[in-house]
């Protein structure tokens, strides 16, 4: 019932409930008006009846009211009783002695005693006086019997009911017509601005007949056009200027302003739980092809290699690649060269099978290196361009056979999930604007294993590859349940996986755990990666409404990472979207990054989506932003990520706490 309260009762069901309220008042009020007058007419018809009766049986039996006669008297009376329409008659004597008394006590049959009990029928008495001669001889009374008025209402109420009752349905059943007539085309509104509100601007065809109706609908359709309008310009604009700046028009990677760029939101974040890998491949034989063939030839080669460096590295978690020059390609990789060896030597295998005699100076070369926190963009490319050059040092230790198996990672993931512990951390996203008010805090899990801490980076990118994120995701979510329980009035976002946002047996289990654990059915977020969501648009968009309709809401993190149009945001009913950290390095310099924040802020703000801004560092960064109009923001210069302790481990009742700096943010 409180949720009907707080949808509201739709106009239709108000309209109906209004209609059958008052058809059904109508019907009722019929009726017992109709059973009363029939009632009033039968009371009175029976006192008519009785005071005929009385005078005319009066007159008939004067001539007979001597001693010796009166049994003739007596006769002609019991002979009129017997009709049954009179309950008594009685006559008494000029001394007020009863000469003789009629009495009928049948009881009323055929009328249900609740009719008899709430319908009364008074029994009227009506007198006549006899003469004899000029004498009063006495008094004659007639009492009406009210079985037969009973047994006549009690017919004329069942057809006046089914009369009325007829009448009711007929009535009801032509509104009924007639209002699904009008309400058909406000459905319609309804569905149309619902829609909107999901960001999905669709024109309503059916125009209403009704003027109302018809200046609602106009005025929906001219908004939608308006914003569609709007939308495209914007996004027209944003990819234009995408394209001429940060993607490389032959293969439709990043260029090297959109590497420096990525470069540069990452190289100050790495730590030993979040490596970063540098890994460079140069085309040593791409001059002597175009010389000797073509510029077309050289295009074809560098395309071809492009198309081998995504579908060998792109399947990484969060590894983008980058055409520096004409015969460079470099790849930023969330994870230590240990962990990519295998990924190196399935290059290596690519390219010697792509390898012929046009290649004079062989296929490709690969150098990769581990790139330490706060390097410089200049050391990291003047060290891989001599790997390149020399040959990769690290390559001749690498051997299948030494490399963890498939089969060893299943085994250790499979047992983190069973057993492992999951610890957290977090890190407010601050209101733009504000001293200390949230947006939401964003949560990273930690897992440990036996005692030694998971590198969170190579954990998820080889459960993706097992198929094993789902599991992880619902781990994450099941011991993150205490600590939401504890803080029900602040808003957490937890990363879901591109495994789980695809997957309908994640969702169902999500829709299930929501009813028994009611608490994450608000002021929850989960993060979705923008590459994960470009996947399949159509199927994410799906899962993101039964998401939401759960009560958890949806961000879109590294947003613009893809360097691929917006379009895809209109149909997507997100909260938020986070802008990727390489568009705020630059913001104080670049006008082309400070141009697409603003965009994305226009375009999102139409939409109604709140937009985030990540990695901010300097002040001055902080109010660029604030001024190009984003909503919230997160950086170290904000507040670090913090671990969240667990003070109490007794069973049920565990307690977490906060850092005096987290605490701040906290409603």
């Amino acid at each position: 019932m409180s949720q009907v309260f707080k949808n509201g009762l739709s106009l239709k069901t108000q309209v109906y409930g209004l209609i059958i309220l008052i058809s059904i008042t109508s019907f009722f009020v019929r009726v017992i008006t109709d059973v009363d007058t029939t009632r009033e007419y039968l009371q009175t018809q029976m006192g008519s009846h009785a005071q005929d009766t009385a005078t005319s049986l009066g007159l008939s039996i004067s001539p007979y009211l001597e001693e010796d006669s009166i049994m003739i008297a007596q006769t002609m009376a019991t002979a009129i009783f017997d009709s049954g329409y009179y309950k008594q008659i009685k006559f008494t004597n000029a001394d007020n002695k009863v000469i003789f008394d009629l009495t009928n006590p049948k009881r009323v049959e055929s009328v249900p005693n609740w009719f008899i009990a709430a319908v009364k029928l008074k029994a009227p008495t009506m007198q006549s006086e006899l003469n004899n001669g000029w004498i009063m001889a006495g008094a004659l009374e007639v009492t009406s019997h009210v079985g037969q008025s009973y047994l006549t209402l009690w017919e004329h109420t069942k057809r006046s009911f089914y009369g009325s009752f007829l009448l009711l349905i007929t009535s009801l059943g032509i509104a009924f017509l007639i209002l699904r007539a009008v309400f058909r085309p406000l459905k319609a509104v309804e569905n149309q601005a619902h829609l909107v509100t999901r960001k999905r601007f669709t024109l309503n065809e059916e125009i209403p007949v009704a003027r109302e109706l018809r200046t609602v609908t106009k005025a929906i359709n001219n908004m939608v056009m308006n914003l569609q309008c709007t939308f495209d310009s914007l996004t027209k604009q944003t990819q234009a200027l995408t394209e001429e700046v940060y993607i490389d028009s032959l293969t439709g990677l990043g260029n090297r302003r959109s590497f420096e760029n990525h470069f540069n939101s990452l190289v100050d974040t790495i730590t030993a739980d979040t490596p970063i890998a540098a890994m460079m491949i140069t085309l040593p034989s791409l001059a002597n092809i175009n010389q000797t063939l073509s510029y077309q030839d050289g295009d074809e080669y560098v395309h071809d290699v492009s198309v081998t460096l995504q579908s060998v590295i792109g399947t990484l978690t969060n590894t983008k690649i980058f055409r520096l020059n004409g015969s460079t390609f470099i790849a930023l990789a969330p994870f230590d060269i240990q962990f990519l060896n295998r990924t190196r030597l399935d290059i290596n295998d690519a390219f010697s099978q792509k390898e012929n005699s046009l290649h004079v100076n062989g296929f490709a070369n690969l150098a990769l290196m581990n790139v330490d926190n706060g390097s410089s963009i200049a050391s990291v490319l003047s060290e891989l361009d001599t790997g390149c050059i020399i040959g990769d040092t690290t390559a001749t230790k690498v051997d299948k056979d030494t490399l963890f198996s498939v089969k060893q990672w299943r085994t250790l993931i499979q047992s983190i999930i069973d057993s492992g512990e999951v610890s957290f951390s977090i890190q407010p996203v601050k209101r733009a604007n504000s001293e200390n008010k949230q947006c939401y805090f964003e949560v990273f899990a930690h897992f440990t294993h036996e005692g030694e801490k998971v590198n969170n980076g190579h954990l998820f990118a080889m459960a993706e590859k097992l198929n094993l994120t789902e599991e992880l995701d619902k781990k994450i979510i099941r011991n993150f349940i205490n600590i939401k329980e504890q803080y029900p009035d602040d808003t957490f976002a937890l990363n879901i996986s591109k495994a789980s946002l695809y997957s309908t047996d994640f969702i169902e289990w999500l829709t299930l755990y929501a009813h028994s654990k009611p608490v994450i059915k608000t002021n929850l977020v989960f993060e979705l990666h923008e590459i994960s969501l470009l996947y399949s648009v159509h199927v994410a968009s799906l899962h993101i409404d039964a998401i939401k309709d759960i009560g958890i809401n949806v961000c879109v993190e590294h947003f613009g990472t893809s360097l691929t149009s917006f379009r895809y945001l209109q149909g997507l009913d997100i909260a938020y979207v986070k802008i990727d950290g390489s568009y705020i390095q630059d913001i104080l310099d670049s006008t082309q990054s400070q141009f697409f924040i603003q965009t994305v802020n226009n375009i999102c703000h139409g939409f109604g989506i709140k937009v985030l801004a990540c990695l901010i560092e300097k002040p001055e960064t902080l109010k660029i932003l604030e001024t190009l109009g984003c909503d919230g923001l997160q950086g170290n210069l904000i507040m670090p990520p913090t671990k969240i302790i667990k003070t109490n481990d007794n069973g049920a009742n565990k307690e977490f706490t906060f850092c005096t700096d987290a605490l701040k943010f906290c409603n």
